[in-house]
């Protein structure tokens, strides 16, 4: 429980500047003073504290400025910092009434905070014990200007005006002292303005207008004061200050009450003011007592807040990547990480669609693989020789001349029927499965890249060097493997054209087929002299085109031996074409799913010690982890700090 007003407002300062840091969702308690640089806002200040605050020409106030003020019995005592629990207090401190040396401390708290010429946003931090003072808090803010002799006058004015903005905000607990000069327009008055943005009903502003002594008789001031043009709940309140000439000639400042107070019966304007809005006094009463009401209304709330904060950041802590600071926690990740993408990618090649999520395609790797495999059977089937065309016939024809002399005519040479098959099977071969196996490296590489990156992306807490180290690792045994594989499959191409061998069953039987159309239709052939003939279509049945048969039936109409010889070794190279391209297919589809797939899988899990141990130097933080987990510890304190500040309530 606070002891007093003052405790209040001293620990509530101390608790706006925690939360400040924390967020600036929190809606601590405040009051601010805004206004031009010329309104006279430093001497409201000055007039409400008896501190005889830098002014002048150019820009004095650079930095929001809190003055907290409480009555006491003895010697008034001036305590300054830049922090609000002032562990760190200008020394020596200033004696009130000593407007240098309390001028040199601001003065030199300000360059601490800022550069000269630039707005900052730190504030400095006066706390005043006097006697007989009124119990407030105030945070001034620096007044909104266009002149500068160090920046650009734009530069200096979107900076002030940015400030004041900000410093107003939206919050219902800051309550808005807007300084207007009795001079000016109020209506122009920027502060005002920014002020009627957020505010428009005027709820939580008051208008304190200066420079009265300067009105002349017969001034419109009661009816602008009236709220009638811009209404303000809290309505206006005018006080008078020192004059320059009065400051130049070191007026004390406990005689400007009185005079004040003399401005108020005699001015013939300003005596028609209802006495609730004149005065110095007035205002501090007004401030008092709007503060307590806010003070009040807002610690339950606060501690509220603040509690539910604690155990959302407490969440979030818990939320965070694992820390890499010891040697033990940097193994300890990177083992965890590997062995995770070593199982993942093994149910990745088992057609599991739940490692990523179905949405990830990549991940599901037997899905991919198989595409690729149809794929390559379906290129491998199209793109075989068509040993049944013309172009093979004339192949066969050519190169049966040639062998004549060694073999009878009308014998089925082996030799050419391997350079035959081997000169157009093999670069069809090579070709489609360097390509299915070029496909399957990417597919698994794009799978394996999408599980690194889950498992150590932006969300792991490891830097990207680790990242990119571990594919690297990956990368070169994908290769290795790809290259392995590539081997393989160039001696299955070899062994494939150099050895015609097979048992399957569907070559012989191709085969016989065509022998038994042939006999069955032989004799109509050799007999018939034109048109259609029967026992064509029949080689259809066997994958014998039409027109292929058809041939066949007109070379036995003519009585070619050779003809006929030629046909049936243009069956023969069909058939087994159709074995060779299934039994490469699958066998290659065996090796790559061996070696490029499930093999990457086995080096993932056996390769993982060693791994290990090379990219430890590569494991770790992130900066923005370190800088999150640091920030989520530092604001665990700052709101544990505000709550006990609070008490209990």
């Amino acid at each position: 429980m606070f002891s007093n007003q003052f405790d209040a407002l001293d620990k509530m300062v101390q608790v706006g500047a925690l939360l400040r840091d924390v967020s600036p969702d929190f809606d601590v308690p405040n009051i601010v003073v805004v206004g031009a640089q010329s309104s006279g806002k430093s001497s409201v200040l000055e007039h409400a504290t008896g501190l005889a605050f830098p002014r002048g020409e150019g820009m004095c106030t650079r930095v929001p400025t809190v003055v907290s003020v409480e009555g006491c019995q003895g010697d008034p005592t001036i305590t300054i910092s830049v922090n609000a629990d002032f562990s760190d207090e200008w020394h020596p401190r200033p004696v009130y009434g000593d407007a240098e040396a309390f001028g040199r401390a601001i003065a030199a708290l300000t360059d601490k905070l800022t550069k000269e010429g630039e707005i900052g946003e730190a504030p400095i931090y006066i706390k005043l014990r006097a006697p007989k003072a009124p119990t407030f808090t105030l945070t001034d803010v620096p007044g909104i200007t266009c002149n500068s002799t160090l920046v650009a006058d734009d530069v200096i004015e979107k900076q002030t005006v940015e400030l004041t903005r900000k410093m107003i905000g939206t919050r219902p607990n800051t309550l808005v002292l807007v300084v207007l000069s009795a001079t000016e327009d109020f209506a122009t008055s920027k502060a005002l303005q920014l002020a009627r943005k957020v505010d428009p009903q005027g709820g939580r502003t008051i208008g304190v207008v200066t420079k009265i002594d300067s009105l002349p008789v017969g001034s419109n001031i009661v009816r602008k004061m009236s709220g009638d043009e811009i209404p303000l709940a809290h309505g206006y309140f005018a006080v008078r200050n020192r004059t320059q000439a009065e400051v130049e000639a070191d007026m004390e400042l406990s005689h400007l009450q009185e005079r004040e107070a003399i401005l108020f019966q005699e001015h013939p304007d300003l005596c028609q003011l209802p006495t609730e809005q004149k005065g110095m006094p007035a205002l501090l009463a007004k401030i008092a007592k709007e503060q307590g009401k806010r003070l009040d209304a807002a610690v339950p709330e606060l501690r509220a807040q603040i509690k539910q904060r604690i155990a959302e950041n407490s969440k979030r802590h818990h939320k965070l990547p694992p820390p890499l600071s010891t040697e033990h926690e940097r193994s300890q990740f990177l083992h965890q990480v590997l062995s995770r993408v070593a199982r993942d990618f093994r149910r990745c090649t088992t057609s599991d669609t739940t490692v990523l999520g179905t949405s990830c395609k990549s991940t599901n790797l037997s899905a991919r693989v198989n595409e690729v495999m149809t794929e390559f059977a379906d290129d491998t089937r199209t793109n075989m020789r068509n040993f049944l065309d013309d172009e093979t016939q004339v192949e066969l024809r050519e190169g049966a001349k040639e062998a004549l002399g060694h073999n009878l005519a009308n014998f089925m040479h082996g030799d050419l029927f391997r350079d035959i098959f081997a000169s157009n099977t093999a670069p069809v071969l090579t070709g489609n499965s360097e390509t299915a196996l070029s496909q399957t490296r990417v597919r698994v590489g794009e799978c394996l890249e999408a599980l690194v990156s889950h498992h150590i992306g932006p969300n792991s807490g490891a830097t990207r060097e680790l990242y990119l180290a571990l594919l690297e690792f990956i990368n070169d045994a994908l290769d290795t493997a790809v290259l392995n594989t590539r081997f393989m499959v160039q001696r299955l191409v070899k062994a494939e054209t150099v050895v015609t061998f097979t048992t399957n069953h569907y070559y012989s039987q191709t085969i016989a087929k065509f022998d038994q159309i042939v006999r069955d239709h032989a004799n109509s052939w050799r007999n018939h002299s034109y048109g259609s003939y029967d026992g064509v279509e029949d080689g259809e049945a066997e994958g014998l085109s039409g027109d292929f048969m058809g041939d066949v039936a007109r070379d036995f109409h003519t009585g070619s031996n050779e003809a006929s010889a030629i046909r049936q070794m243009q069956v023969s190279l069909h058939a087994y074409s159709k074995v060779v391209q299934k039994r490469f297919v699958d066998t290659v589809s065996v090796l790559v799913l061996n070696e490029t797939v499930y093999g990457i899988a086995d080096k993932l899990s056996e390769d993982a010690l060693l791994w290990s141990t090379l990219l430890l130097d590569k494991v770790k933080q992130a900066d923005s982890v370190n800088q999150e987990r640091a920030k989520l510890t530092m604001d665990q304190q700052r709101l544990q700090k505000a709550l006990q500040l609070l008490g209990k309530f």
